[in-house]
């Protein structure tokens, strides 16, 4: 493993860039897909003014892995590269004590491409944008309360427009509504329980309410809905250990030697799933 650290004014003045290497000083070769609802501006932590960059060559390749952008002590944001290609694969934004994450973008399938924005409040996600056909749209926003999806929002038409409103119960889904004509209004509405389809409800008059409903036979109702919890699919790796270092030339006197403290934390352990440090 190889670490070094650059001054970031000396990156951007070669043309390369905290956390990538494109113009706008973001995550590399990667590119954010349309539809996000995020604020942008955090994403310039990456490229702040005095900020210097660590980067780790984990296997040793001669090309960096992982990026650390530091501002004033504090750790602003980590770039990885987890399938050792060159491309940025995780980009992670730190809250200002530079532990905390507020915000994460994965490129799953590795085009260069962020298919997944995930954002945090005082370290809980909160909430996760994702491109599940990979076309560089975003089409399915979730909300999310105590680890669970709470709502969701979904555009199955793939034309940048809401069509589908999803309401959960602790991560089960409770009612879909469905905006099939595309004039912005649901005008049909499936209901669950217990996570079974048991009622169709629609708005034949398009006056914004439903006046006719077909009931759902079990046997009919498809497969039973399986609760949604609200985590990060895929979490950056670990950083490797540093080499050990050789041990002193004389060993101390049995009396001498401090017993371990099994109960302390490695405060640098920056490996976060779901918000909470491992």
């Amino acid at each position: 493993m190889t670490t070094r650290s650059i001054p970031l004014s000396l990156l951007l003045l070669a043309g390369a860039v905290a956390c990538g290497g494109s113009s706008d000083g973001v995550g590399g070769d990667s590119t954010l897909p349309s539809g996000s609802r995020g604020d942008e501006a955090v994403r310039q932590q990456c490229v702040e003014r005095g900020s210097q960059i660590e980067a780790i060559d984990a296997n040793n390749d001669g090309r960096p892995d992982i990026r650390h952008v530091t501002n004033e002590g504090r750790r602003r944001c980590s770039e990885f590269d987890m399938n050792f290609d060159g491309q940025t694969d995780v980009t992670r934004f730190y809250d200002t004590d530079g532990r905390t994450p507020v915000r994460e973008e994965h490129d799953f399938d590795f085009d260069g491409r962020m298919d997944q924005i995930a954002y945090f409040e005082a370290g809980v996600l909160v909430r996760k944008e994702l491109d599940t056909n990979f076309n560089n749209r975003i089409d399915t926003w979730m909300w999310c309360a105590e680890g669970r999806v709470g709502r969701a929002e979904r555009d199955r038409s793939n034309d940048g427009e809401v069509d589908t409103w999803e309401s959960y119960d602790a991560g089960l889904l409770t009612q879909s509504a469905y905006d099939d004509n595309r004039d912005g209004e649901a005008e049909k509405w499936e209901v669950f329980r217990n996570g079974r389809l048991i009622e169709i409800r629609y708005d034949t008059d398009r006056d914004g309410r439903p006046d006719r409903r077909e009931e759902i036979p079990e046997d009919s109702a498809g497969p039973l809905e399986e609760r949604i919890n609200c985590v990060i699919l895929e979490d950056a790796p670990a950083e490797p250990a540093p080499a050990p270092t050789a041990p002193p030339a004389e060993t101390p006197a049995e009396d001498d030697i401090d017993a371990p403290d099994d109960g302390e934390v490695d405060p640098f352990n920056t490996n976060v799933t779901n918000g909470e440090a491992e």
